[in-house]
């Protein structure tokens, strides 16, 4: 929700790497912008302004899964290691000194680093690092991350701590992390290729066990288990607060407004460059162009629409052609929620839709060829994206660039509505509402050709199109309030099960919100992560790729290269596709 913004959900928003990993050097495709024109100071030197369209979701690493929460966290909670650079592939320790993997690769133990301390004082133990595993797993958030911790240690199947017989048993759980003097291990159910990407991303983070506690989280019971298991929406006990080992600590975070985070002086290492960085909430795009302009911004979210406008700019750096490991797609909601305002009369009767309105294929077949790629590729996107037909983008192993794929086709759209709930579509039309998040340009664009292309189909089909701001996007979806949406994937980590769960799994995180299931597709994506060779993986993501196609859960419109643009001052940027947030690794930033 990579998503995430994309998610990681995300991030909303993510994001979405193995041999083939496609990674950038930090220079390449950077590009000076050089004019006459007056030099513009510094105007705030120890505090980096980052102007950008979307909030957090949720401050809180087990609960978080998108872009704008993931780039707060990780630059005030840490992992046990961490990226190496612009490698998706290597890492370096951070919170663990060493670490080592069994023969079998099903135990991993990770020595835990000595001296560090929290921002609240208290030390780093090897106990917080089983207390920070265990309790991702008790909270399990619904829409939340830690689904890829279940699968590793539960295996293939497990996606969550709810079960048709009930919870997973807390001994269970403890006995997955455990403590071993200085060390901690994992017990793995199987091989797990992936399990160390896992491991290096937000939902990673380490907490202070004594402090979540004493903010009323999981207190190592049953009873608190029970009770705090899939917290409601904004309902973590830690959603607004934060006590890291980062470089970073928490300021302040004002939803919708700005997030400040000031530089931790106590830090492990050296302290940050930075004294401050602040997350700036302005969905108008002339107010971030002018602030970038002016200095008062270091760094601002443009929309590929406006890009044409900075050409020339003077006192900018622009990374262009970034090769990222994400996509876009409009989904559908097989069971929309009675609580909906989003479906007109909620009847077939043109007014509305009913609340499984998507359940009938040719529905969806007819959507998918009402949209015009050619044009939104061109217009929307510049140029800078391309269609895959499977949610595996280029970049990651058994991607496949004849994957079928839908094209713009108003008469097989046609055909596929004359057919749909027994013709009574065609007959009678429809209303609904689709959804984006605010400030996102080449999504509003994506809304408007499709509303446009159905409405010159049939003058009965009518299409809404809502605005919200990302917190609330992410909310509708997770409730099932979105009849369909429009949301981007940005990697978690580099493999092309990290593209086919969230998207085709009746537990993914995409999926899972959109109460799709299929069996048959359950059962091959399970086989996909655990096939013993590459011949047998690839065979398997063939078939899943025509299932998609078929299928038609959504469909995918875009995956896009990246841009970065900053005043030609800041320091230390590099590109990484899979870390969440635009800045990169933030404790590597400064301004000079």
């Amino acid at each position: 929700m990579k998503s995430k913004r994309v998610s990681k959900v995300c991030w909303l928003l993510v994001a979405a790497l193995i041999a083939t990993a496609m990674v950038l050097p930090a220079c390449a495709g950077e590009e000076a912008v050089e004019e006459e024109a007056a030099e513009i100071e510094i105007k705030t030197p120890g505090t980096f302004v980052y102007a950008t369209i979307g909030g957090p979701d949720s401050l809180d690493p087990v609960y978080a899964y998108d872009t704008a929460s993931g780039e707060i966290i990780q630059a005030v909670y840490e992992t046990l290691i961490f990226y190496d650079g612009e490698s998706t592939t290597s890492f370096v320790p951070m919170l663990a000194t060493e670490w080592t993997i069994s023969a079998d690769s099903k135990t991993y133990r990770f020595k835990i680093r000595e001296g560090v301390t929290f921002h609240d004082g208290n030390d780093l133990t090897p106990e917080d690092v089983e207390y920070s595993f265990e309790r991702g797993m008790v909270q399990d958030y619904g829409a939340g991350p830690q689904w890829m911790l279940f699968e590793p240690l539960f295996g293939v199947g497990t996606a969550s701590s709810r079960t048709d017989e009930g919870l997973i048993s807390l001994d269970e759980i403890k006995s997955k992390v455990e403590v071993d003097g200085q060390w901690v291990q994992f017990n793995l159910a199987g091989p797990y290729e992936p399990f160390l990407q896992i491991l290096a991303n937000s939902w990673g983070s380490i907490v202070d066990k004594e402090w979540c506690i004493a903010n009323g989280d999981w207190d190592g019971t049953q009873t608190s288990y029970e009770a705090l298991n899939d917290p409601p929406s904004g309902g973590s006990p830690i959603h607004a607060i934060m006590n890291g080992t980062g470089p970073f600590k928490l300021e302040r975070w004002e939803p919708g407004i700005e997030t400040s985070l000031v530089r931790n002086d106590d830090y492990w290492r050296e302290p940050a460059q930075l004294e401050r960085v602040l997350f700036k909430v302005v969905d108008e795009w002339t107010t971030r162009k002018l602030m970038l302009e002016a200095g008062d911004a270091d760094c601002v979210d443009v929309p590929r629409a406006y890009i044409d406008e900075l050409e020339g700019v003077s006192g900018l750096t622009v990374y262009k052609d970034l090769p990222t490991l994400a996509n876009d797609a409009f989904f559908f909601q097989f069971a929309i929620s009675p609580e909906s305002t989003f479906v007109g009369s909620g009847q077939l009767d043109g007014n509305g839709i009913p609340l499984d309105f998507f359940t009938d294929t040719n529905v969806r077949k007819g959507i998918a060829c009402a949209f015009d790629w050619e044009t939104y590729l061109k217009d929307a996107m510049k140029g800078e994206a391309q269609q895959n037909g499977s949610p595996i983008v280029e970049g990651l192993s058994y991607y496949d660039p004849n994957a079928p794929r839908y094209t713009l086709d108003l008469e097989q759209a046609a055909e596929y509505f004359q057919e749909a709930w027994g013709g009574e579509v065609w007959e009678k039309g429809f209303t609904f509402t689709i959804a984006y998040n605010a400030g996102n340009l080449a999504r509003k664009t994506a809304c408007e050709i499709l509303q446009e292309n159905l409405f010159s189909i049939n003058p009965k089909f009518t299409v809404l199109i809502q605005v919200m701001q990302w917190p609330t996007l992410l909310r509708g979806m997770y409730a099932g309030l979105l009849p369909m949406f429009q949301i981007g994937w940005m990697v978690d980590y580099p493999d092309a099960h990290n593209f086919i769960f969230p998207f085709m799994s009746s537990s993914g995180t995409f999926s899972g919100w959109q109460n799709y299931s299929n069996p048959e597709i359950d059962d091959l994506i399970a086989q996909g992560i655990s096939a013993a060779t590459p011949a047998e993986r690839d065979s398997i993501y063939r078939q899943l790729d025509q299932l998609y196609f078929d299928e038609v859960p959504s469909f995918i419109i875009d995956q896009p290269l990246g841009r970065r643009y900053f005043r030609d001052w800041v320091t230390g940027w590099y590109f990484n596709p899979v870390l969440p947030s635009q800045l990169g690794y933030i404790y590597a930033l400064g301004k000079e």
